[in-house]
This record gives structure tokens, C-alpha cells and sequence, in this order.
């Protein structure tokens, strides 16, 4: 008598907790679920259409094919600075060591402890980009807003302030001496071909030379790329690829031969340029 009292009791019980808690689980299953799918719309619609990822994507690709073709021998490092310093490890004693876009001055002091402050220089105008390089990098940046306290002090380093072409032959004019190390962090081509055409003749077989901003970005083909390129025909320097960073933009050379001293009045003048380090 009271087993059939208390069964339909038992199941209305067990219908109301069943119940209870497929809505409470819903509540927190259905949210998760819609975050999901909005999720994979938008990936799947970012794979199709969106141009920066495609860009991205297209540079990784054409950059892993030079790699391939190129730089096999290389050393694959982690990040940027690892490359910096592998580079630095390869460079001659003797000679300067310059820094063409020194921006917050991480690099330039890496470079620094590297060749114990000894003929370190580091050249920028602090005024950021002379041009539009890529997209989200405007005329301008890297510099005003973005370097507050001006430029930066950097121990073991002496920093040359202003316009390369307007610097750089002054500084050469007065400081003799090979360049055994030449970090080019300028980001756009003109700024790049001012100091291959101003700087190459100071390069000797052993001297090293870091891009910052090599390949594996959308463009990569027509800036510190194009300019090495177009000057490695001028001059017929032969060189070897000796590091790039694996997930990043850094590549570091060695030249091998620099063959006979380079005429600069050969080069037509590229426009005034400034750069920047990130």
C-alpha cells in the first residue's frame, strides 16, 4: 500500500530534479555553446575573407619558400634577440659597430654589452618613420607620443642623432676604421639603401649585418629585402645567410667577399630616411 502511495511521488520527485537540472546546465552549457559557434563563424569567415590574415599568410608562405631555397645552412633561432646575439657572436673584434634605428635602445644595448662599449654607435632621429612603411605603420610612428622621454641612454653606446644622410657622412668623415657589425633596423627601403650606399664601403669579408625587418611580413619583397638585394647586384658582394629568427622578421649575413672598394657617387641618392627600432 505504501510502495504505491510513494511511487508516483518518487517519480514526480525524480521528473522535478531531472528537470532542475537540465535547465541549470543549459544555462551554463547554451551560453558556451553560442560562444562556440560565433567563434567558428568568424574563424571560418576571417580564412575566407579577412585580408590581413590572408596577407599574413601569404608572407609566412613566400618567406618559408626563401628560406628553403636560400638558407638552408642557416641557424633556425627562437626569437629576436637570440639572432641578435648569435650574430654578434660572429662578428670580427676589430671594428664599429653601428645600429641604424635605435628607438627604445634594447638592441643597441645588447650590441653594447656584446663589444663591451668599444666603438658602439647608434644612429636615429627619434622622429619616427620619414614614410608610411605597411599597414598600421604610418608616417611618424616610432616616434613623438611613442618615445616620451626622448631618446634613450644607452651605457657603452654613443648615440648620433638625426637624419642618416644628413649624420652619416659627417660621421664617417671623422671616424675611421672598418664597420664589423651593422645593424639595420630601418624598416622601409629608402632609409636602408642610405646606409648600404654609405656604410658598404666600410664592410670587409667577416663583417656581419642584421635586418631587422628581413621578410615574413606582407611587403616584405620591397623593403630592407629589396635594398640588399639590389645592392648585393651593384657591388657583386657575395654573402652568406648565417641566422633568422623562425617565427619572426630577423636575418643575419656574412659577407665573404667584398671584392674592390665601392664608388657611393655610383648609386643614385635615395631619399632623405630615418629609422627606427621596434
Amino acid at each position: 500500500m505504501l510502495s504505491r502511495v510513494l511511487t508516483p511521488v518518487r517519480a514526480a520527485a525524480r521528473e522535478k530534479l531531472q528537470r532542475a537540472v537540465s535547465e541549470a546546465v543549459a544555462g551554463v552549457i547554451r551560453p558556451e555553446i553560442d560562444r562556440a559557434v560565433s567563434a567558428t563563424r568568424d574563424f571560418e569567415m576571417r580564412s575566407r575573407r579577412d585580408l590581413f590574415a590572408a596577407g599574413e599568410r601569404d608572407a609566412a608562405v613566400s618567406t618559408a619558400r626563401l628560406v628553403h631555397q636560400e638558407m638552408a645552412s642557416a641557424r633556425m633561432l627562437p626569437n629576436p634577440i637570440a639572432t641578435l646575439n648569435h650574430a654578434l657572436s660572429l662578428a670580427p673584434a676589430e671594428g664599429m659597430a653601428l645600429e641604424f634605428g635605435v628607438y627604445s635602445g634594447k638592441t643597441l644595448t645588447e650590441i653594447a654589452r656584446s663589444r663591451k662599449g668599444v666603438d658602439v654607435y647608434g644612429f636615429d632621429s627619434f622622429e619616427g618613420l620619414p614614410e608610411h612603411w605597411r599597414a598600421g605603420f604610418p608616417e611618424g610612428t616610432f616616434g613623438g607620443e611613442m618615445l616620451p622621454d626622448g631618446p634613450p641612454v644607452v651605457e657603452g653606446a654613443e648615440l648620433v642623432v638625426g637624419w642618416f644622410d644628413d649624420t652619416l657622412p659627417k660621421f664617417l668623415e671623422t671616424h675611421s676604421g672598418p664597420v664589423a657589425f651593422l645593424h639595420v633596423d630601418c624598416d622601409i627601403y629608402s632609409s636602408t639603401k642610405t646606409v648600404l650606399e654609405l656604410v658598404g664601403p666600410r664592410l670587409r669579408p667577416g663583417s656581419i649585418v642584421v635586418f631587422d625587418e628581413f621578410f615574413n611580413y606582407p611587403g616584405w619583397q620591397f623593403g630592407e629585402y629589396r635594398a640588399w638585394g639590389e645592392h648585393v647586384d651593384a657591388t657583386g658582394w657575395k654573402f652568406s645567410y648565417e641566422a633568422f629568427t623562425i617565427d619572426n622578421e630577423q636575418v643575419a649575413v656574412r659577407l665573404t667577399d667584398v671584392g674592390s672598394p665601392v664608388d657611393i657617387e655610383r648609386f643614385a641618392p635615395a631619399p632623405r630616411a630615418a629609422a627606427q627600432h621596434r
